[in-house]
Formats: structure tokens, C-alpha cells, sequence
């Protein structure tokens, strides 16, 4: 019967086992114990923006559906002829949205009731001479009347890739600033570089109009300020003695 104890031994390790909910993890042969210093870099450039987005739109109401999107096409078609007349590109003039809904009136006694529709038309605009971006948004809420809408503007780089590479430069050699720090400080040395990731953003001022229509006395001042283009990245170096 000794040739039994073996089976019965190993069933019952897989029975207790089972009862404590264990896992038991074996690792591969050819595993190793990996270490490092890890750590993460940021780097920044800052410059002035060379486009603007101009968020604007067309409203209109009506009677009849027919009615609110006539209206609405009216206006948003010579608000597209403005801004072309001010020399923006087919391919810098996007829509955004189009809708048309149901307006209604409330009653505290009877069910809401019907009594019109509102079409809108909403439109990015890209203006690559920000010297003209003021004059664009005038000239397309006066082309658009009561029925404009100016949602907001904002600012970008057209074509920001030396300044990522200049942000991912500075956020490389600020996380290799941060791992020597970190080693001298522990004794040892920062080695190879095991492992980088990386992130990249570009953020800038927001400046918001309010969405109104109407027309405006003078020029609209716009102020672009500066664009903020970053790159963080997260390093892990070797350790050597």
C-alpha cells in the first residue's frame, strides 16, 4: 500500500489548499528581480500662437420647421460669405453642428404645447493672420444679425512639432537631473535608461465672448497672449554601484 501515500498526500495539499483560497504563483526559471530608479520629467516651451479658432454660429426660430431652417441658412450663409470675404480658406471653415428642435410653452394646467422651432448652425472658423481674427468676428455677427452667435475664441500653433520636440528634450534631461539627484543621494549611480513613456499637451489662454448677437461699435480687440506646449515623460534608469 505504500505507493498509495503519494496521490493521497497531493490531493489532500489541493484540498487544503482550496478550502484557504491560496494561489500559488511559480515564476518562469528565467525570471529576475528588476529595480531601478524611476522617476518623471516635465518640460516646458513657451510661444506666441499663429492661429485662431473662432466659434461662431447662426440661430433662427420659425413657425414651421421649414421656417427656422430657411431663416437659419439665410443667415449662415452670409455669414460663411464674410468670412471668406475676409480671406479664410474652404478648409478652415468646419460645422460643428446642426440642429433644429421644438419650442415650447408650459402651462401649469395643460401639456407643453408647441409654438415654434429654432434652427442653428454652429461653425469653427481658423484664422491664420490673428491681425485679421477681430475683424472676422465683426464682420460675420454683422453679416449675421440678431440671428449671430459667437460662442468663444481660441488659440493655437499650426504646426507645434519643434516645439514638442524642444519640450520632450527638456523633460528627458530634467528626469536625468532628478535620477542623479536621487542616486548621489543614495549612494549609487543612475545608469541606462530601462523604460521611458511619454505624454504631451498643449494648452494656451482661452479668451470666451458672450453668445449673443448684435454688432459691435469697433473693432474687437483680441489678445492671443502665450501657448504653453509640454511633454512629461516617466524614466526608469538602472542602478549602479
Amino acid at each position: 500500500m505504500r505507493y498509495l501515500l503519494v496521490p493521497i498526500l497531493a490531493l489532500a495539499f489541493i484540498a487544503t489548499a482550496c478550502e484557504g483560497n491560496t494561489t500559488v504563483n511559480v515564476p518562469p526559471q528565467d525570471s529576475t528581480v528588476t529595480g531601478g530608479i524611476s522617476v518623471s520629467g516635465l518640460g516646458e516651451v513657451r510661444t506666441e500662437p499663429d492661429i485662431a479658432i473662432i466659434n461662431i454660429g447662426i440661430e433662427a426660430s420659425g413657425a414651421t420647421v421649414q421656417e427656422a431652417r430657411d431663416s437659419a441658412a439665410e443667415a449662415a450663409n452670409g455669414l460663411i460669405a464674410s468670412v471668406k470675404a475676409n480671406g479664410v480658406e474652404d478648409r478652415d471653415i468646419l460645422t460643428t453642428s446642426v440642429n433644429i428642435y421644438p419650442q415650447y410653452f408650459y402651462s401649469q394646467n395643460d401639456p407643453p404645447r408647441i409654438t415654434g422651432y429654432i434652427a442653428n448652425n454652429q461653425l469653427a472658423v481658423t484664422v491664420r493672420d490673428l491681425d485679421k481674427a477681430g475683424k472676422v468676428i465683426d464682420d460675420g455677427v454683422a453679416a449675421g444679425g440678431d440671428a449671430a452667435r459667437l460662442q468663444g475664441i481660441s488659440f493655437g500653433i499650426d504646426d507645434p512639432d519643434p516645439f514638442l520636440k524642444e519640450a520632450r528634450e527638456k523633460a528627458i534631461a530634467d528626469a536625468k537631473s532628478r535620477a542623479e539627484t536621487y542616486a548621489a543621494a543614495a549612494g549609487v549611480k543612475a545608469g541606462v535608461i530601462l523604460s521611458i513613456s511619454e505624454s504631451s499637451s498643449s494648452t494656451g489662454p482661452i479668451l470666451r465672448a458672450p453668445a449673443t448677437g448684435g454688432s459691435f461699435d469697433s473693432a474687437t480687440p483680441i489678445q492671443p497672449g502665450e501657448t504653453t506646449i509640454s511633454a512629461s515623460v516617466a524614466i526608469r534608469f538602472a542602478i549602479e554601484p
